[in-house]
């Protein structure tokens, strides 16, 4: 009687598929370590053409870094301040060298003050920028410092990051923006400052387009409602 038993037992257990080809987890991260970006990126994408569950992943990824984007602020005075004792203090590095390191705190900055950061963070980013335009403007005491100008003044990468940050803000952010005039971190004031002090040292640093980019909520409203009705008119 006990026969039965056994060669049934050892059936159920012969049916049962077993999977033992498939790599543990480290393994896998070894393998996908060894692709660069862009191929990771195109298996990642046909995977989630074929797996919906993929894209679930994807989409809860994307929720997990946005939301910690959203929670965490960012400051950026270490870096203003990095710069402005490069040009006034320290005087030990090329001009060139100068250059790049503030060509390359700009792009930090600018990277970390994405549409889906806190607003607190983009403020930040702004408010450095402007501190970075200002120890630029004024640091003319030196060759160094002329050259620095000059390149900005040519390369006007310091306009750019600042529309950048700019066009990512909220309506309400800039509003905001504009109306705190009075407050020790006030940047409104700094940035109208700036452009004056451009303008009296002649360096062109664009400062012009950044505060038309935070009036925008105010003018460029009504100028996309004058083409609307000039369209309209048109028709008629």
């Amino acid at each position: 009687m006990a026969e039965p038993q056994s060669v049934k037992c050892a059936d159920t257990i012969s049916d049962v598929h077993i999977d033992t080809t498939t790599p543990s987890p480290d393994e896998i991260s070894q393998r996908i370590e060894q692709l660069d970006a862009h191929t990771i990126a195109t298996v990642l994408t046909q995977a989630a053409q074929i797996h919906p569950e993929v894209m679930s992943m994807v989409d809860d990824a994307i929720r997990v870094i946005r939301e910690r984007e959203q929670n965490h602020i960012v400051g950026f005075d270490h870096h203003s301040k990095s710069i402005w004792k490069m040009i006034n203090v320290t005087h030990r590095s090329e001009r060139d060298d100068v250059a790049d390191h503030i060509f390359d705190t700009i792009k930090s900055i600018v990277d970390q003050c994405g549409p889906h950061t806190h607003p607190q963070t983009r403020f930040n980013g702004l408010s450095a920028l402007c501190k970075i335009g200002k120890t630029i403007v004024l640091s003319s005491d030196s060759l160094m410092s002329e050259e620095v100008q000059n390149q900005f003044a040519d390369d006007m990468s310091l306009m750019s990051g600042m529309l950048d940050i700019a066009s990512r803000m909220t309506m309400d952010e800039m509003r905001e923006i504009r109306e705190n005039e009075s407050s020790p971190e006030a940047l409104w004031p700094r940035l109208q400052e700036l452009k004056e002090l451009s303008q009296k040292e002649d360096i062109d640093l664009g400062i012009d387009q950044v505060l038309e980019e935070l009036e925008y909520d105010v003018f460029g409203y009504e100028e996309d409602e004058s083409e609307s009705e000039e369209n309209d008119g048109d028709k008629d």
